[in-house]
């Protein structure tokens, strides 16, 4: 909850006031977290439970199922078996890729496998130093990696621990007495929500670098609420080796005139592109440009695409909906391609529209949470699992909204609906495929969009209307 400039006059002109507020609050936010701890977890169980039940039913009724791997997927089958470790979304292609370029030096990666063969390897080259020097090849080092994905989600638990303890020493009232026990409380809320939380887990199940995108995003937002600019421009500047408009947070970053933040994030780039460009080549930007323009003509049709290039795929059925097609891209639509540029434009803008007037710490990491998301949904290709950093924008309102829900009733019930759509998979809406109601495969992004709104409604809890 945030403090008014007249609620702090009246806490000094009457401490006991101010005492028996900070009783109040500490007590009604504590039970807020027990409560969380309980429903998060009892939520994702019973969607999952409702969605085998009624798989089972259909299976033991003789329903014909063509797709029943898409349409009845739930966050509990996906946690069961993420001790196989056998999943390689990101990691076949860039290790295939790593190891072509060691036997071709100078050779043109993205002309033979994603022109030529149409293996869609959609990473900067600057993105192969993460995994140049791993000392495995194959299936070994796909199982390492798979490893590395289940630590680099426990890194994301505990950054966002410390993150959530910034965030509420920021956004609260004085601490109740025992505030050992909110402090408790809080952890177990985090710890629980990240690990029921379905971007993440999707992006561990696939086997994806985004996890570990994830995890580098949480620790810069802790850094910037932390008054750390320049690690915090580090750590995004490595997030844009990897993924590309990440790099619009240099413009972010001089909106806000943050000298820090920008020099750290030029120079991480600038070395990477350097070390890049020592082992693979100067050139192979402009060949990267060439893939980059060819996705942004397309895009995806496949039901996890959670942008408006998919939106609008889906609901025209303009390509495969429900069946990945690994070797080609959406069929190009003009209409598509307009409408899919014209939201770029309006989400990049969007994501860095709060940036000047962003002068407080707390509204300082609020914009940076909501232009991380802006500029991942405006992304033609924006698949479900590259809305893990939608995490920390969930804990900075949670912890940002009045703790008695009463007066804020509206805003804590959309808070409640854009975090439940984004953390459980509802599958079943795809059977909607091919049916007017195609839209509703897209319900990730409608909860980001959801978010964007929480933001706006909140911006004055969040320090935007603040000046110092």
């Amino acid at each position: 909850m945030s403090v008014s400039g007249d609620s702090l006059l009246d806490s000094v002109a009457d401490p006991a006031l101010a005492y028996t507020e900070a009783i109040s609050v500490g007590g009604r936010s504590e039970q807020l977290l027990r409560r969380a701890c309980l429903a998060i977890p009892l939520l994702m169980a019973v969607i999952s439970a409702v969605i085998m039940l009624v798989h089972r039913h259909l299976v033991h009724t003789g329903v014909p199922l063509p797709h029943d791997d898409v349409c009845f997927a739930n966050n509990i089958n996906f946690l069961w078996h993420l001790h196989e470790l056998t999943r390689s979304d990101s990691w076949g292609p860039m290790l295939v890729v790593r190891d072509w370029l060691a036997a071709h030096p100078g050779g043109d990666a993205y002309d033979h496998f994603f022109f030529a063969l149409g293996i869609k390897f959609q990473y900067p080259l600057s993105s192969l130093l993460a995994i140049r020097w791993l000392p495995f090849d194959g299936d070994t080092a796909i199982q390492v990696l798979d490893s590395l994905d289940i630590a680099a989600w426990i890194t994301v638990a505990v950054g966002m621990v410390l993150l959530n303890r910034e965030l509420a020493r920021l956004v609260r009232l004085p601490a109740a007495p025992d505030g050992g026990s909110s402090r408790f409380w809080l952890a177990a809320a985090t710890v629980i929500a990240t690990f029921c939380f379905f971007p993440l887990i999707r992006a561990v199940y696939l086997g994806q670098i985004q996890i570990f995108l994830d995890a580098i995003f949480v620790f810069a937002c802790y850094a910037l609420v932390r008054g750390r600019s320049a690690p915090a421009g580090l750590l995004i500047g490595l997030s844009a080796l990897v993924k590309p408009q990440m790099a619009l947070f240099l413009i972010w970053g001089a909106l806000r005139r943050d000298r820090p933040f920008v020099g750290a994030m030029a120079a991480c780039l600038a070395v990477g592109y350097a070390l890049s460009a020592s082992l693979y080549g100067w050139a192979w930007p402009l060949a990267y440009l060439r893939v980059l323009a060819f996705i942004d003509r397309r895009g995806e049709s496949l039901y996890a695409n959670q942008s408006v290039n998919g939106l609008l795929n889906h609901m025209l059925g303009n390509g495969p909906d429900l069946v990945w097609d690994r070797w080609r891209f959406a069929p190009y639509d003009p209409p598509v391609h307009y409408l899919t540029l014209l939201s770029m434009v309006m989400l990049v803008v969007a994501g860095l529209w709060g940036a000047r007037t962003a002068t407080t710490r707390l509204s300082a990491v609020a914009s940076l949470m909501v232009a991380a998301l802006c500029f991942t949904a405006s992304s033609p290709v924006a698949w479900e699992h590259h809305y893990g950093i939608l995490l920390p924008l969930f804990s900075l309102l949670f912890l940002s909204l009045p703790a008695d829900p009463r007066p804020a009733f509206g805003r804590w019930s959309l808070l409640c609906v854009t975090f439940a759509l984004s953390a459980n998979t509802l599958s079943p809406v795809n059977v909607l495929a091919a049916t007017p109601f195609a839209f509703l495969q897209s319900y990730i992004f409608f909860a980001a969009l959801g978010a964007l709104a929480l933001v706006f409604l909140c911006r004055r809890d969040l320090g935007w209307a603040a000046r110092v």
